[in-house]
C-alpha cells in the first residue's frame, strides 16, 4: 500500500469533515480503495492503524512516496554503496517517475510520465520486434508491448529494477509475456544479439554525463547493425542545460547516428527519429 500527499490531503480532508470512511487510492491513482476513520487513526484494509499526525511527513514532503508498513509510513528511497547513487520515487498527477542521486528519469515539469511516454512511442509507432534499450520503471516497453509483437528491454541497474517491482504502475512489466528483461547493459547486450533482429529500437539513455558509451559512435553502429531495413529509431536526448547546448547534442547526436549509417535523421519529442 503506497500512498503520496495527494492520497495524504484527501484522507486529512475526509477526518477534517468527520466521516467514518473515505475511498483513497493505495496503488497511486489506479484503483480506489475503502478506508475506515476510528477517531484519530485510519484503518487500512490488511487492518494496519495509522495515526492521522502521520499524515503530516507525505503532505509536507511532495517529492515522495510513502509504503504503509508497521503502522507507519516509509519513504520509497534508499541510498547503494555498490553505486554509490541514491534511488527515489516520485510522485507525479499519475504515474510516479523515479528519482536517481537528483536527476528525474522523465520529463515532469511540462507534462506527466504517461503523457512523455506516449509522445515517445508515438514517434515511432513501433510494430514487431522492439528493443527497449533502458527499461527504467518499465513504462515505454509496457506501452510499446500494446503494439509490436514483442519487447526486449535493458536495465544493468539492480536498484532500478527493485523499484520497478514496487511502483503498482510497473506491474505489468514483470507479468506481460510480450516483455522480456535482460539484466545487463545494452551496450554489452547489443554487440551480441543477431543482425537485422529489431523493427523499432527506443533509445532513451540517461544523460550523457551519465552514459557517455550511449550516445557513441560505436553503440550507434551496434544499433544499427540491430534493426531490420527499414527498421526506426527513436533516441531520446532531452533538455540538458541551456537550449544551445540542446541543440549542439541534438547535432552531434545526429552526426554520429549519420556515420552509423542511419538515414531520413528527423527531430521528434524531446530527441531524434533515423531509419536505417
Amino acid at each position: 500500500m503506497i500512498i503520496s500527499h495527494y492520497q495524504a490531503r484527501q484522507l486529512l480532508e475526509a477526518h477534517e469533515k468527520k466521516l467514518r470512511e473515505t475511498e483513497i487510492s493505495l496503488d497511486l491513482g489506479i484503483s480506489k480503495t475503502k478506508i475506515r476513520i476510528e477517531d484519530n487513526f485510519l484503518i487500512f484494509p490488511d487492518n494496519q492503524k495509522l495515526e492521522f499526525n502521520q499524515l503530516g511527513k507525505a503532505i509536507k514532503d511532495g517529492t515522495s512516496c510513502f509504503v504503509v508498513n508497521g503502522n507507519s509510513l516509509a519513504k520509497m528511497q534508499w541510498f547503494s554503496d555498490e553505486t554509490n547513487k541514491y534511488y527515489k520515487l516520485v510522485p507525479t498527477k499519475d504515474a510516479p517517475t523515479i528519482e536517481i542521486s537528483g536527476i528525474r528519469m522523465h520529463v515532469t515539469k511540462e507534462m506527466t510520465p504517461m503523457e512523455d511516454t506516449k509522445k515517445k512511442i508515438e514517434s515511432i509507432s513501433p510494430r514487431g520486434m522492439v528493443l527497449d534499450t533502458c527499461m527504467g520503471l518499465g513504462y515505454t516497453a509496457i506501452m510499446a508491448s500494446k503494439y509490436a509483437d514483442f519487447v526486449i528491454t535493458c536495465e544493468k541497474d539492480e536498484n532500478v529494477i527493485e523499484i520497478a517491482r514496487l511502483n503498482p504502475w510497473s506491474k505489468e512489466l514483470f507479468g506481460n509475456k510480450r516483455i522480456s528483461i535482460l539484466k545487463a547493459s545494452v551496450f554489452d547486450e547489443a554487440r551480441i544479439m543477431k543482425s537485422n533482429m529489431f523493427d523499432a529500437v527506443i533509445h532513451d539513455p540517461p544523460r550523457l554525463s551519465l552514459a557517455t558509451e550511449l550516445y557513441s559512435l560505436d553503440f550507434y553502429r551496434q544499433l544499427f547493425r540491430v534493426l531490420k531495413k527499414e527498421g526506426k529509431l527513436y533516441h531520446y536526448i532531452g533538455s540538458p542545460g541551456s537550449k544551445n547546448r540542446r541543440i549542439n547534442l541534438a547535432r552531434n547526436v545526429g552526426k554520429r547516428l549519420r556515420s552509423a549509417g542511419f538515414s531520413n535523421i528527423k527531430a521528434a519529442h524531446y530527441g531524434l527519429t533515423a531509419e536505417k
